[in-house]
């Protein structure tokens, strides 16, 4: 009886430092990773400390020429007083923390011909020397024919350029402050792969100028009171985004320039125009904010196949979007409002232009002015609330209008002057002053639907069903301008929620959804879980929102389906569904403590049974 009882402990005791084990392995094993984490980066950090820098001096300038045989290469350089460093990747070359007054006819810093080695230019101060006579002044950092190189963290003003690139490729540009320049702040002429991050420049004639340069990434950097802000000149491929530039004359010109791309900059209140585009092509202006500048928000001449996309266009005291003499591009997705004159504008010879899925409300004169330009598509954009027309057509022949919703201008929807062979059809005019006038011969409707019009939507008694039996007379001066086939009124859209049922409960995953909505102008779809104060629009079925959802309360919720359609009707429908979530495990132990509980206890219960089968075996021997 002894030995086993001695067992069954022995056996017991095992188990209990097998738990301890496990627990501390899982608790340890997450030190043991944020330790060698931290280990990580203070071997890093301790790596780029661990330099041989020299003291920092004062100089006239720095000039270094690394080509084969010139006496002032690199391996002279490295052994001056201003110069540490081996040249390599991870031991540069390094020039830091001097100052460099300029009063001679030469480059503070001046590295030419250095092709195969690292180098950074950092925490340095380059000036001219005011105490002198001489009132020539130069560039502070000049490179060419150069790679490899970072030029970070200085201060560069008072000269004639700042920053000057020439036949320069792989080079970063960051962190710098460059102003009181009356040329350019940063200059890049035939370069490539160069990076300009976070500088602040200001007081120059251009902030920043690419001049034959490519694929340059111009990112983050405040760009304000310049001539121009940011200049991209018979360039390809450069990325330019996140920038701030504004009371510059122009934000940012691309001129003789293509594939250029200029994404989510902030230009504001330049004494120009905050994008001009002048003979570029194929560039993408992308979600980019242009807000109260003294001309127009966008600017475009002679210039095909860009897209401006998704910007936000407000206060500009011209136009919104200003194009003239361009083809091929497309508007698409912009949200232009209280601009002094008009959201879009197109002036001449402007063909093939498609304006698409805008938002264009609350401009002083148009919506969108149309002047002298054909074969134009002008579709599903909305249009209200503006001071004079919402469309305004001028000499243009040719063009489609479809699917526009047209509401609440206070003069005129759509105004056509001199225009012939225009389509307008499936477009919803609601509210406005008046619907439209047309003193020109062009169609109001194609073969089996013409306009939804707020004043004419019945009667809808005879076939064809959904068309208005008589037709819309009300748009013109010349009896031809007939909308023979107006979209009568259906109602509003009709919501079947097919899952979930009344009653369903769900746990901590957000429930999917499956509606059915028929409506023939469906606009748009949403839901809401708390009531409306936050709601989710949504294409197709899906999931609930994971976040609205964690957010809610345990019990009973309302998830409420909205539709609207294009002529302002609104549908609805609700489901209540309940919402619980099971404790986890024993209460007050997390996943991996019960766990540990339950094969403890467990342990525990198959050794006492496997003692007591041993005895009774014993018993029934004996």
């Amino acid at each position: 009886m002894y030995k086993k009882s001695k067992r069954i402990k022995e056996i017991f005791l095992l188990l209990t430092v097998l738990n301890i084990i496990i627990m501390a392995t899982f608790f340890g094993s997450g030190i043991l990773i944020d330790q060698n984490r931290s280990f990580h980066k203070e071997n890093i950090e301790f790596e780029s400390m661990n330099g041989n820098l020299k003291s920092s001096g004062t100089y006239t300038n720095i000039t270094i020429d690394d080509s084969p045989g010139s006496p002032n290469n690199w391996a002279w350089a490295k052994n001056q007083p201003w110069c540490s460093g081996s040249g390599t990747s991870l031991d540069p070359y390094i020039i830091e923390g001097h100052t460099l007054k300029m009063y001679r006819f030469i480059d503070g810093i001046r590295i030419i011909n250095s092709k195969s080695s690292y180098f950074i230019i950092r925490n340095s101060n380059l000036t001219w020397d005011t105490s002198q006579t001489n009132t020539i002044a130069m560039t502070g950092i000049f490179l060419s024919n150069t790679t490899r190189g970072k030029i970070i963290n200085n201060t560069i003003y008072h000269l004639s350029k700042g920053i000057h690139l020439n036949f320069t490729q792989d080079v970063q540009i960051v962190n710098n402050t460059i102003y009181d320049h009356p040329q350019e702040g940063i200059l890049l002429e035939n370069c490539q792969d160069i990076t300009i991050i976070k500088n602040e420049i200001s007081d120059t004639t251009d902030g920043i100028y690419l001049l034959y340069s490519n694929n340059t990434v111009i990112y983050n950097n405040s760009v304000y009171i310049n001539g121009n802000g940011i200049q991209v000149s018979n360039s390809y491929f450069n990325e330019i985004y996140e920038n701030i530039v504004y009371n510059n004359d122009d934000g940012i010109l691309v001129w003789y320039s293509e594939n250029n791309k200029l994404e989510q900059n902030k230009l504001n209140n330049n004494f120009d125009n905050g994008i001009v585009i002048n003979n570029g092509h194929n560039n993408v202006i992308l979600e980019n904010e242009l807000d109260s500048n003294t001309q127009e928000g966008i600017y475009m001449f002679n210039s095909q196949n860009n897209t401006i996309i998704k910007n936000k266009i407000k206060d500009n005291k011209l136009n919104g979007i200003f194009v003239s003499s361009s083809e091929e591009n497309v508007i698409s997705g912009n949200t232009v409002n209280n601009n002094t004159l008009s959201g879009i504008f197109l002036g001449s010879a402007s063909d093939y232009n498609n304006i698409t899925k805008n938002t264009v409300y609350n401009n002083i004169q148009h919506g969108i002015y149309l002047d002298d330009s054909y074969y134009l598509y002008i579709l599903d954009n909305e249009i209200y609330q503006n001071g004079m027309s919402g469309i305004n057509v001028v000499f243009g022949d040719y063009d489609v209008f479809y699917g526009n919703v047209i509401r609440e201008n206070v003069n005129t929807g759509v105004a056509v002057s001199g225009s012939n062979n225009t389509f307008f059809y499936e477009n919803f005019f609601l509210r406005n002053g008046k619907h439209a006038i047309d003193d020109s011969a062009n169609s109001w409707n194609r073969s089996v639907i013409g306009n939804y019009w707020d004043n004419w939507t019945s009667p809808d008694n005879s076939p064809p069903y959904g068309i208005v039996d008589n037709p819309y007379t009300d748009i013109g001066d010349i009896g031809g301008n007939i909308d023979y086939l107006p979209i009568a009124e259906d109602g509003a859209p009709t919501i079947i929620i097919n899952s979930p049922d009344l009653g369903d409960l769900f746990g901590s995953t957000s429930p999917s959804f499956n509606v059915k909505i028929t409506d023939d102008y469906l606009d748009e779809m949403w839901y809401t879980i708390d009531g409306g104060l936050n709601n989710f629009t949504f294409t197709d079925n899906g999931t609930i929102d994971e976040s609205a959802w964690n957010a809610m309360p345990e019990g009973n919720i309302t998830l409420t389906f909205y539709a609207s359609d294009m002529p302002g009707n609104l549908g609805t429908t609700e489901v209540i569904i309940k919402k619980n979530i099971p404790s986890k495990g024993v209460i007050g132990l997390d996943y991996f403590m019960t766990s540990s509980l339950l094969i403890l206890i467990g342990g525990i219960a198959v050794i006492i049974v496997i003692a007591r089968m041993k005895s009774k075996r014993k018993l029934i021997s004996e």
